[in-house]
């Protein structure tokens, strides 16, 4: 029987150093059911934004509140790492999800402001196959959720092979108002000119997924907290614990830190998202026997807004 990916395993894994018990402020991404974590194999995050941006934001503000996102991580790399992340050309239509039809490869960067139950009509084949968001450019993930980071990565040996993320920027009533200034909170209006739903403070938060840190509900103020609230824009700022995450996966001139033993593919889904609901969510098993058929698993996590959480 095929292993599909086999040719990502080719770097030794170190095992990871136990932190100190005080240290409980930052939690890595674990491969489902095994006690291993994703990380990334190589030292840069190549992304890609996409080139229609959000027509709700003002002028190309969306662009440079993504890039002070991936600035704040660059900041923390130079302390610590040799980790890169790199903005390559934009895309126009990009894709979200891992191709295993040997057709190329982008972590793409991209705002939905389509609802797919708006758009998609209610006999469609990608309904089923859970493909519409990207055969219509739209949002099918629930309207409770924010944003969404996809992690494909190897089963057997943890290492992320694609990472995407995708806003719910489907606009009143399907999803969110996404805004790109400093302040104040809006106070239940949507304007431009006042703090909604921060791009730069949702952006910190998924590339923390990206680079495999998970959420910590026990930690109130870090950056991969998962509630938040609208207005908010601490988690532009990244919190000590989050960046000693960062650091201990991929420290610098040495191997990536592995969590566990020596750990074939799945994929990783964690959004964030705001409401009164709270709490991260487990894939529906339904997705589970394709994923299986794929050589793929799935889970969910959610990040949602509010003063509690709940699983």
């Amino acid at each position: 029987m095929t292993r599909p990916f086999s040719w990502a395993v080719f770097s030794v894994l170190a095992l990871a150093a136990p932190r100190p018990a005080e240290a409980q402020d930052y939690r890595r991404t674990a491969v489902p059911g095994r006690p291993f974590c994703v990380v990334w194999p190589g030292r840069e995050y190549l992304y890609r934004l996409d080139a229609a941006g959000s027509l709700r934001t003002p002028g190309d503000s969306e662009f440079s509140a993504i890039d002070a996102a991936v600035a704040s991580w660059r900041a923390v790399s130079s302390t610590c790492s040799d980790y890169v992340f790199t903005r390559g050309p934009d895309i126009h239509e990009p894709q979200v999800g891992y191709r295993q039809d040997g057709g190329e490869n982008e972590n793409v960067i991209t705002f939905r402001e389509v609802d797919c139950n708006d758009v998609v009509p209610p006999d469609d084949p990608c309904i089923k196959a859970d493909t519409c968001g990207n055969a219509y450019a739209c949002w099918e993930h629930g309207g409770a959720t924010i944003g969404l980071t996809t992690t494909t990565f190897s089963f057997r040996t943890g290492y992320i092979l694609d990472a995407d993320i995708e806003f719910n920027a489907a606009g009143a009533g399907r999803g969110f108002f996404f805004t790109t200034v400093d302040s104040p909170p809006c106070d239940g209006v949507r304007d431009t000119d006042c703090v909604g739903t921060d791009v730069q403070n949702t952006v910190t938060h998924e590339l923390g997924h990206v680079v495999g840190l998970d959420h910590v509900p026990e930690v109130p103020g870090s950056t991969m907290e998962p509630t938040a609230h609208p207005g908010e824009t601490r988690k532009r700022v990244i919190d000590v614990g989050s960046a000693a995450g960062f650091c201990d996966a991929y420290p610098r001139g040495l191997p990536p830190t592995q969590c566990g033993e020596n750990p074939e593919v799945g994929r990783h889904f964690q959004a964030i998202s705001y409401g009164p609901w709270g709490g991260c969510g487990t894939v529906p098993g339904s997705l589970l026997p394709v994923a299986a058929l794929l050589g793929v698993g799935v889970v969910r996590r959610r990040r949602e807004g509010g003063h509690s959480s709940r699983q």
